[in-house]
């Protein structure tokens, strides 16, 4: 006999699909926009042009926008080694690509910040899986050593390469 009973921490509850607290939970009604450029319709965020973006709506906080003010990243990208630092303005370039595509399919992936150190750099996400996507897409192109780590929570991954 199968059990299809769910267990969670509270008695009764369904378990939650997303634990993130910067999405969406609530119905938002009609169209919202954000000071980033980002609008809110059909639940779903996105970028548009001028022209084609509904008229009217509310103003809301967008949860990347708040993830930044919050200093809180979805995503921790560790890069160092004697390879980096020889190849540095490429990677750079790799990195800015990468996020520059992440962010026509995703507005809600940006890089919050960079913080260079000596001999390697942090880079910070407001999505998980732009960070995952920058450590992939320089392991694919440099090769060398890459690791993820999840926390038990969703967020933050942590993913660190070196050569």
């Amino acid at each position: 006999m199968v059990s299809k009973d769910r267990r969670t921490e509270e008695k009764g509850q369904r378990t939650p699909r997303n634990l993130d607290a910067y999405k969406e939970t609530g119905g938002v009604k009609g169209v919202a926009y954000c000071g980033c450029g980002a609008v809110f319709s059909n639940k779903r965020w996105r970028y548009g042009e001028r022209n084609e973006l509904p008229e009217g709506g509310q103003t809301l906080v967008c949860p990347a926008c708040r993830r930044i003010e919050d200093q809180n990243p979805a995503g921790i990208v560790s890069l160092s080694g004697s390879f980096f630092a020889e190849h540095k303005a490429e990677i750079d370039n790799l990195i800015n690509n990468t996020a520059q595509t992440a962010v026509r399919k995703n507005p809600l992936g940006r890089i919050m910040d960079t913080d260079s150190q000596k001999g390697g750099v942090t880079i910070t996400t407001t999505d998980a899986k732009l960070a995952e996507k920058i450590g992939r897409e320089i392991f694919k192109s440099h090769g060398g050593e890459l690791h993820f780590i999840w926390s038990h929570a969703e967020t933050p991954v942590r993913v660190s390469w070196s050569r």
